[in-house]
């Protein structure tokens, strides 16, 4: 399996939906916002912290996960770009090289002297 494919549980619409939910809920981001919340939200019931510290606090932590996750989001197609434009470099270096390799065995386009020099081209007589 490649790095930037998808796992899923099935093929349907719900099953797909499913295995998303599911492994949602298997992710740390959501355990920490869960958590997060419930103790901001204890504190803010029991303690009586004040309601603009609640606020501030649960917004701030959830812009802090999900800005992180479109950071990894773009960062991720961003590496899959230059994978995908080194391996193109890599092709193209590759078929210079075969190009250069048959044009080095072709006899009609060189030819050598009993010195071994190449002859690129000769002067007609």
């Amino acid at each position: 399996m490649e790095n930037n494919e998808k796992v899923y549980i099935g093929d349907s619409f719900f099953e797909r939906w499913f295995s998303k939910f599911l492994f949602t809920l298997i992710s740390v981001k959501v355990w920490g916002l869960v958590a997060a919340t419930v103790v901001s939200t204890y504190l803010l019931i029991h303690c009586k912290i004040d309601r603009g510290d609640w606020l501030t606090f649960n917004t701030t932590i959830w812009a802090l996960i999900f800005g992180m996750k479109e950071v990894f989001k773009i960062s991720e197609n961003k590496d899959i770009a230059e994978q995908q434009k080194l391996q193109k470099q890599i092709d193209s270096n590759i078929e210079i090289a075969t190009i250069r390799a048959k044009s080095d065995d072709d006899p009609t386009k060189t030819s050598r002297n009993h010195d071994g020099t190449i002859i690129v081209g000769s002067e007609p007589d």
